[in-house]
């Protein structure tokens, strides 16, 4: 059994062996209070934790709750086993963020990593960017951008859509990184430094709002206080468009179940919503779907309208 190379699913499998030790073989679909005050872990991390399993067919589902069978039970002590005889830490350490209520990526971060961090996404959002393009048409719009960090998606866009206004917010770091790259790449975007729960900026409206990989951070009562943020620079024409790894089906892909779990212990409240989730925290602000594409293997972009 060779699963060297998925580092989550190990993670995954650690922090099962915490949660299998009191609730036997049969393991329901979501954690009573009771549960989850012990462990110290929460809803999203719980659901992430099943899922991976569950693709990579180390715990079986039925519809109605997990099953752990003599067979995954097998499995997993093989790789308990492995990570014990390596005497790895990473496991404890990874488990410790999970259960730390403060816990939040870029927090925890120092200003070298961040800016080395801010030049790597440009590149990784640059080619998002090349395959939202083909789906959409900006072309003399004015665009918001949320969380854009240095600005790797709007390049692709403007590449593009000419006579587009292009704006990204996001903190201190990504804006500098980003000026200096809209320079080497000739690009008219405008970064303002700022915060997205409390937007501060010129009175204008726009056309289109986008975030990417931005809701997935935070739990629905933060994620509601952006949007409604938003609302002071929209009108009834306004689309958001968000650019995310939202589930469309029960199981995903490995790689979009494993990044769930990632994403869930690194930010703290974050999880991966589906379509459902995703036009219900919407709805708050009268928005509802209009259109949902595929851009690969993880993202998926929507169109949000006006009801």
């Amino acid at each position: 059994m060779d699963y060297e190379n998925y580092m989550e699913l190990y993670e995954a499998v650690y922090l099962f062996s915490k949660i299998n030790c009191h609730t036997g073989y049969k393991l329901p679909l979501v954690l009573n209070d009771e549960e989850n005050k012990r462990l110290g872990i929460n809803e999203s991390i719980y659901s992430a934790i099943m899922k991976i399993l569950v693709v990579n067919n180390l715990l079986s589902y039925n519809g109605d709750c997990y099953v752990l069978t003599a067979e995954n039970q097998e499995k997993q002590r093989h790789m308990l086993d492995n990570i014990i005889s390596k005497k790895i830490s990473h496991y404890t350490q990874f488990y410790n963020k999970a259960v730390d209520k403060s816990r939040f990526f870029f927090d925890s971060i120092s200003d070298l990593e961040y800016e080395i961090y801010s030049r790597c996404n440009f590149e990784v959002n640059t080619n998002i960017g090349n395959e939202v393009a083909k789906h959409l048409n900006l072309a003399s719009s004015k665009v918001l951008e949320l969380g854009g960090n240095s600005g790797g998606l709007g390049t692709a866009l403007l590449a593009t859509n000419k006579n587009c206004s292009y704006t990204v917010v996001d903190t201190k770091i990504p804006c500098i990184v980003g000026r200096e790259l809209k320079q080497t790449n000739n690009t008219d975007i405008t970064f303002i430094e700022g915060n997205v729960f409390d937007l501060k900026l010129p009175n204008q409206i726009y056309d289109y709002i986008i975030i990417m990989n931005l809701l997935h951070d935070f739990d629905d009562t933060k994620c509601l206080d952006i949007l409604r943020n938003c609302t002071r620079y929209m009108e009834s024409k306004t689309k958001f468009i968000i650019i995310e790894d939202t589930l469309t089906s029960q199981f995903e892909p490995k790689e979009v179940i494993m990044h769930g779990l990632r994403l869930s212990v690194e930010c703290r409240g974050g999880k991966q919503r589906t379509v459902d989730e995703l036009a219900s925290l919407f709805l708050n602000i009268d928005y509802k779907p209009e259109k949902i594409i595929r851009i690969n293997s993880i993202h998926t972009m929507t169109v949000m309208g006006q009801i």
